[in-house]
């Protein structure tokens, strides 16, 4: 496929914590994947701004990473493309070719827009008139979806919450798998649960659920030594200071209370 010549620069996070975690969740989905064969993963929100998108940007960038070459779907039809960031300079997206209104021409390579990431490309939501269900529940979109998986290692669609519109619930039996995000302090336990109702019927493709804008204090209370390996601005690992400070501890004692310390641990 020859994509277009506009480009779209996508931010990478600095955030060492929140990269470490992405990984984590690129092993689980990798480990997902069927030998040799295209995977397409839907994501979803449980409620409105969980921050679905910027978790799929960053997944995205990461799988692309692996030297999977990846495409990043917005499949989120009903938010037109004037409130997005990422699409001021892509107006012809995935409405224009499901519906091929705005140019009988439309191709998919007309839409497939490139990005700053190597392997990493992206299919921007358009512009439509029609019901965005109706697009998505439609044979041209299948034929998308086909097309790309011809030449894509991993799709990924950005859909939106499914709490709110059905449009994400559509994708369900299209996909290898689905994942869920919600955001702590602001998802409903109802929508958790709600969530966990709905995927039911596709637990063979349910890859689990993100729990997303948790503070920093909050993860590393719950997550043990989860900065461990991470390098602070004067490149030294955690793990560097925590055994130094033992070996200044250990120098400390008395080499009679260290013997004090083996008989104790004798009798």
């Amino acid at each position: 496929m020859e994509k277009n010549n506009k480009k779209i620069t996508l931010y990478e996070n600095n955030n060492k914590l929140l990269n470490a975690s992405i990984d984590k969740i690129t092993v689980e989905v990798t480990n997902k994947r069927k030998q040799d064969s295209v995977q397409i993963i839907a994501m979803s929100g449980c409620s409105p701004l969980a921050g679905t998108t910027s978790i799929s940007i960053s997944l995205a960038i990461a799988m692309a990473a692996t030297s999977r070459k990846t495409v990043l779907v917005d499949c989120d039809l009903r938010k037109n493309y004037i409130y997005k960031t990422l699409q001021d300079q892509a107006t012809v997206g995935l409405a224009d070719y499901v519906s091929n209104k705005k140019d009988e021409s439309v191709s998919v390579d007309d839409i497939l827009y490139s990005t700053n990431i190597d392997d990493l490309f992206y299919i921007p939501c358009g512009e439509s008139d029609q019901n965005p269900t109706r697009i998505l529940c439609s044979g041209r979109f299948d034929e998308l979806l086909a097309a790309l998986g011809q030449e894509y290692d991993c799709i990924i669609l950005d859909c939106p919450s499914f709490s709110v519109v059905p449009d994400a619930e559509i994708m369900f039996s299209k996909v290898d798998g689905i994942i869920f995000v919600a955001a702590l302090g602001e998802t409903k336990k109802t929508q958790i649960k709600d969530a966990h109702r709905r995927i039911i019927p596709y637990m063979d493709k349910y890859y689990g659920m993100i729990i997303n804008k948790i503070s920093k204090s909050i993860f590393k209370a719950n997550v043990k030594n989860a900065d461990y390996y991470i390098t602070d601005k004067a490149g030294k690992q955690r793990f560097e200071k925590v055994r130094n400070k033992k070996k200044k501890k250990n120098a400390n004692v008395s080499d009679q209370e260290k013997t004090d310390l083996k008989e104790e641990k004798k009798s």
